[in-house]
């Protein structure tokens, strides 16, 4: 069993409105676009985000860019949100970096060998003896996959403290030549940042107060055939993105069928969807918030959370529902006792990474 003791979270300092963005797009995709731009761009203000955060200014956007020159601001960049995330969350634990045990860094956005997690044990002052896990490749769905293997870490030994590291840099994968209606909605959703959770088994001594969630169960379920919902098409400019218009479709079918398994399935007896007080959802857009409402039959103050996050951030892809799932626990610390939590993200796969949680006073 694991309990998450704290989440830190970090933006980059450049912030671009939703006004901006769709300036930028108007004259980006108004040629291609010319009878129906009125229509696509009409996205922009049908995300519900008011800003998002770059680790680049607006203008940088404005000419093409080489993979290796946005590569190598990934590594800068991610280097730096991570630390500043790391240091807010240890920061709430009151725990050293000398006390993690198993170190997980968790991205999509960019390349890094040797990977992310060996350059931070390299700047900071980890034991060299700790253990690292490197996931790649999860986009939206891995925050969520991160805390399962965080559960798996901690059920195989509980004195292990964990520390989960994410870090997404969605604005570096932007591609000028890119006209696809893909990239169009990409350029009106996805943003920039990144979160730490620490994750500690059940005999690990951690100072904790109030109600923290613990890591009841979890689930992968992938979809046949569905490879090309989401994901990249690399080439030498770098990625181009894949992203299918029948998510919000998906979470009413799929993710929808995966959740009922998956309550039924689990060690709690009688377990439904009634049973289930908070809804800690990734938001990959408004459409799917709207997707989620209808298939769990859930009103706005279910997703309150959600729908500030992504106005305030818009979609950081892995890091979005930590999130969410931070500011779950700044509300719940005190105001909560056994309450049950439904933990959702969809990713590349097509995958949906499922967790059930429970706030309990240690």
């Amino acid at each position: 069993m694991a309990n998450i003791i704290s989440i830190g979270t970090a933006v980059p300092p450049f912030v671009a409105t939703q006004d901006d963005a769709k300036d930028f797009a108007t004259n980006l995709y108004g040629e291609t676009y010319k009878g129906n731009l009125d229509r696509l761009i009409s996205i922009f203000e049908n995300t519900l985000i008011k800003k998002r955060h770059f680790c680049v200014p607006v203008e940088w956007f404005s000419s093409a860019k080489s993979f290796e020159e946005k590569n190598n601001l990934y590594l800068e960049n991610a280097l730096k949100l991570s630390e500043q995330a790391i240091q807010n969350c240890l920061q709430k634990a009151q725990i050293a970096l000398s006390e993690v045990d198993c170190l997980l860094f968790v991205s999509t956005t960019g390349l890094a060998t040797p990977t992310i997690d060996a350059r931070l044990i390299d700047r900071l002052p980890f034991r060299k003896t700790v253990r690292r896990l490197p996931l790649w490749g999860l986009g939206c769905a891995g925050g969520a996959a991160s805390l399962s293997w965080a559960r798996t870490i901690a059920e195989a030994d509980s004195n292990a403290t964990i520390l989960i590291v994410v870090a997404e840099l969605c604005g570096l994968t932007f591609v000028r030549s890119d006209m696809s209606k893909a990239a169009l909605v990409s350029s009106a959703l996805f943003a920039d940042g990144a979160a730490a959770v620490l994750a500690q088994g059940s005999r690990a001594n951690a100072k904790r107060d109030g109600a923290l969630p613990k890591l009841l169960g979890s689930q992968t379920s992938t979809m046949p055939n569905s490879l090309n919902v989401m994901g990249w098409r690399f080439n030498e400019q770098g990625f181009n993105v894949v992203l299918s218009q029948n998510v919000p479709d998906i979470v009413q079918t799929f993710l929808k069928e995966s959740v009922f398994n998956f309550l039924k399935n689990n060690n709690l007896n009688n377990l439904d969807i009634k049973h289930i007080k908070h809804f800690i959802t990734h938001p990959g857009g408004a459409k799917v918030l709207e997707a989620y409402k209808s298939a769990f039959e859930l009103s706005d103050a279910h997703l309150q959370i959600a729908y500030q996050i992504l106005s305030e951030y818009g979609n950081m892809s892995a890091v979005t529902v930590l999130f969410i799932l931070e500011r779950f626990m700044e509300r719940l610390r005190y105001n909560a006792e056994n309450d049950l939590a439904l933990l959702a993200a969809l990713g590349p796969g097509f995958s949906a990474e499922l967790l059930l949680l429970q706030w309990e006073h240690q």
